[in-house]
């Protein structure tokens, strides 16, 4: 709800007193809203104005809105050329929504135009001769040119609004009008401020509750691949006992294999660069990697599923909260990993000529089968902060043998082994990262983060380390698959 022109002239009237006096400070709070404190002859008195959306309107004010986190540039030309003025008059276009607010400072007139006509309105600085000096927003007028360097042009006259004034005059106050006013607009800001907060807590755990039922999906399909193991373990039993009967360099082999319902034919598909034995370990190696993943991947079931029922729960509060409930609202978001992207730091004054750019984020950021954080480094200089700056002593640090690609860290508890999925899922990541695509077989070195070593003065991404192990790693296209759909959209770096 915006202010009516009838509205607008009984406050222009009612402010008329004012002239005289002194402009004490400017304050730019929103887009298009500002305030004035003004030294009058009755004592200091505070002018809002505000042309924002559905808020626009003028008036003398006991409550000023919050400041932004980062002055608007608006402020610095008000600033500049209203600070210590004195406002000769508020002037309203009669059966308009336009106000002026005609000041002098040092003997230079200056003007603050307030088109306040809601989804469009805006805020000029207007010098002596009509020039737009600034504005509050961009042009939004498809017929006027309302840019700085440019004459100020006055909307075309809009025909005759209703002429009744809506808000009831508070008794005793030093300005009635504006009372009554302000105690409407400071509900409809506080309402419009819950709303911006409740939005600012639902989409994200909008996005976390989607990134959870995906994981349980994944996790699901994990869990399908369990009834697999035990046929690679009927095929490791039977080439064990037919090791004589296969030879290497075949792609496939048929057995006879012996069971309760009798006699059957089983054919088993065989790696040829393998002998009988080896491809009978991999049958082996295969089964026991699946079997003892199955409770690991239950268990991380459990917790999906258990921190999804919190988030949808957390969710549906979120659409009833008050005020004062969204704090604890978020921190529980927060602590399911749902919560809210954290403001922006104010922006810091420019860096001085020759710094160079600011540093890029140092890693992507991964998830393994089991829920663990694996951190990719991005180029040469950011695999050194991530090896250097952001691994932990306890950390597992992975890099491809002989290959120049990038850091992979596997983040472990202190203390903490990694289990086999996790090592693997880094080991692949690493692979793919690590200028391996393409390859079959890699061979992916590992070793903790605290026996990775920085030799001083060598180049970006080289490092030193020992009591490393090797990983022949065979590649799984379908892990890297379900790794690169785990990447989460913002690193998360402690």
């Amino acid at each position: 709800m915006s202010l009516r022109a009838s509205e607008i002239a009984a406050v222009v009237a009612e402010l008329a007193p004012l002239a005289g006096a002194r402009v004490d400070a400017v304050r730019v709070h929103a887009g298009r809203a500002l305030t004035l404190d003004l030294l009058a002859r009755g004592g200091p008195v505070t002018l809002l104005v505000s042309a924002e959306a559905d808020l626009s309107r003028i008036h003398a004010a006991t409550w000023r809105p919050p400041a932004p986190r980062e002055p608007l540039p608006f402020q610095a030309a008000l600033r500049r050329e209203l600070a210590g003025a004195r406002l000769l008059s508020v002037e309203g276009i009669p059966g308009d929504r336009i106000v002026t607010l005609r000041l002098e400072r040092g003997g230079r007139p200056v003007a603050l135009v307030a088109e306040l006509t809601g989804r469009h309105g805006n805020l000029f600085l207007v010098d002596a001769a009509g020039v737009v000096l600034a504005s509050a927003s961009r042009n939004l007028s498809q017929r006027r040119r309302l840019v700085p360097g440019e004459p100020y042009e006055a909307p075309a006259p809009r025909e005759a609004e209703e002429v009744d004034v809506r808000f009831a005059p508070t008794a005793g106050a030093a300005f009635p009008l504006s009372a009554a006013i302000e105690a409407e607009y400071v509900g409809r800001e506080a309402a419009r401020a819950l709303s911006e907060a409740r939005r600012r807590l639902r989409e994200p755990l909008r996005a976390a509750i989607g990134r959870m039922r995906r994981a349980l999906a994944r996790l699901a399909e994990e869990a399908a691949r369990v009834p697999v193991a035990d046929a690679d373990r009927r095929a490791a039993d039977l080439l064990k006992q037919n090791l004589r009967a296969v030879r290497r360099g075949e792609r496939r082999v048929t057995l006879t294999e012996w069971s309760e319902e009798g006699r059957r034919e089983v054919t088993l598909d065989l790696d040829p660069a393998l002998g009988p034995r080896e491809n009978m370990e991999r049958y082996y190696r295969r089964y026991r990697r699946i079997a003892e993943s199955a409770a690991r991947v239950e268990a991380r079931a459990a917790e999906v599923r258990h921190r999804l029922g919190d988030a949808e729960a957390l969710l549906a509060e979120v659409e009833a909260a008050d005020a004062p409930a969204l704090p604890r609202i978020e921190r529980e978001a927060r602590r399911l990993g749902a919560g809210p992207r954290p403001e922006a730091p104010a922006r810091r004054r420019k860096e001085p000529a020759g710094r160079g750019p600011a540093p890029r984020a140092p890693c992507r950021t991964f998830r393994t089968l089991t829920g663990l954080k694996v951190l990719v480094g991005k180029g040469a200089a950011e695999n050194d902060q991530l090896t250097v700056r952001t691994a932990r002593g306890n950390d597992l640090w992975l890099h491809v043998r002989g290959i120049a690609g990038a850091h992979v860290v596997l983040w472990l508890e202190k203390g903490r082994a990694p289990d086999q999925e996790s090592l693997l899922d880094a080991a692949h990541l690493a692979a793919w990262f690590g200028g391996a695509r393409g390859e079959r077989v890699v061979d992916v070195v590992y070793t903790r983060a605290k026996f990775v070593r920085k030799p001083k003065g060598s180049a970006p991404g080289v490092v030193t380390y020992s009591q490393e192990k090797t990983i022949p790693l065979r590649i799984e296209p379908g892990r890297i698959d379900r790794l690169l759909r785990s990447e989460d959209s913002v690193p998360e770096v402690e």
